[in-house]
């Protein structure tokens, strides 16, 4: 009698083991991308090198969710960048700096999440590219990623979809964090310490057509007073049969102190994506053009404006493996961006490489994507 006892107890432990299983998922994701490119800006020699992340940055991860009845579920995503042709981690060498927040959820009331996340920006500007944030994007250069890209200590809001609507609302604490201008932050404009980001998302989705409208304020405490940075975007991205198109226009500015000039920059994209088989040709065109104030000062300068140019060939060699071809040129006219010489290039050349007032950079790139 005993032994049954045991037996059955051990059924009972067993069977309530499967459902918990059956009600929880983890799931390991991730993209390996690389494309050898010949790049070259104005004033240096060409370039022959590989490169990360033509169409999506590599990266992998941990993703998951529990049903915990009533209809609510928790989520988690972890998410670590990286280099394949290094072998180092991206985001400064964090361990997980794509992504790394845990949530709640319910399919009438909503989902918070908390943790280091993308700005709401992120998604209005990636709807509306026909390149989803691909380095060779002119959308990806006005992305300024970090001001209006991921945030550490975020706490977000998401709403349900009703009649195709959604939003999306988010704080992030600065913490009073140390800041400083440079090639990975070309939106901070002096030294100091950083301040509450919030931002909102209202998307509407339906049939063809995903449009969305984001907000994005962010700043920084400074010797002299308060720098605020404020952006939106406004975009669309139109789906017919299996033709894309997408546009989308930007605008960011600097507040700052103890000046009413208020530096600030403007820019629009197109793009169409148009398949034929297994092939797929792409094609975007973009421009931003600031007001003739230097970013950290406000002080005149020349109005400045960057073209970009950006086509290609995809060709789908299974529904996870990918081949592409791209060539890009991106044209400035008196120090584009306010001045800030390192934003034109944002994903094209990377952190540390400057486009010189007048000048031009490009690239031939063939590169392979395969995800996971």
């Amino acid at each position: 009698m005993h032994k049954k006892s045991h037996l059955i107890a051990a059924a009972v432990l067993a069977g309530c083991a499967t459902s918990a299983l059956a009600q929880s998922s983890v799931a390991v994701f991730g993209i390996m991308d690389l494309y050898a490119e010949s790049a070259r800006l104005s004033g240096a020699p060409s370039v022959s090198k590989v490169s990360n992340g033509g169409l999506s940055p590599s990266r992998w991860g941990l993703r998951g969710s529990e049903a915990l009845g009533g209809g609510l579920k928790a989520a988690f995503i972890l998410e670590s960048g990286f280099a394949p042709d290094t072998g180092l981690s991206l985001q400064g060498g964090r361990l997980f700096g794509r992504q790394a927040w845990v949530s709640l959820a319910s399919a009438t009331a909503g989902e918070i999440r908390l943790g280091r996340q993308y700005a709401p920006m992120h998604y209005a500007m990636a709807g509306s590219d026909v390149e989803g944030f691909a380095n060779f994007s002119p959308v990806l250069a006005m992305y300024l990623s970090g001001d209006q890209g991921r945030q550490d200590n975020q706490v977000s809001y998401w709403s349900p979809t009703l009649g195709g609507l959604s939003a999306a609302v988010a704080v992030a604490f600065g913490e009073r964090a140390t800041v400083a201008p440079g090639a990975s932050a070309v939106w901070v404009p002096a030294a100091g310490t950083a301040r509450n980001s919030v931002g909102g998302l209202l998307r509407y989705q339906s049939g063809a057509l995903d449009a969305s409208l984001a907000v994005h304020q962010g700043g920084q405490s400074l010797g002299s007073g308060t720098a605020k940075q404020q952006a939106f975007n406004l975009g669309a991205a139109w789906q017919f049969s299996s033709f894309l198109a997408s546009g989308n226009y930007w605008e960011h500015c600097n507040d700052l102190p103890g000046t009413a000039a208020t530096p600030r920059t403007r820019g629009a994209a197109l793009g169409v994506r148009v398949p034929a088989g297994a092939w797929s040709f792409v094609a975007q065109a973009g421009w931003v053009q600031d007001n003739g104030r230097a970013w950290a000062t406000g002080a005149d300068k020349a109005t400045g404006r960057n073209t970009f140019l950006n086509v290609g060939l995809n060709h789908a060699l299974s529904k996870r493996t990918d081949v592409y071809v791209r060539w890009v040129r991106v044209t400035d006219d008196n120090g584009g961006f306010n001045g800030r010489a390192t934003a034109a290039l944002n994903g094209l050349f990377g952190p540390g490489n400057a486009l010189a007032a007048d000048g031009h950079a490009g690239t031939l790139a063939a590169g392979v994507r395969h995800m996971f």
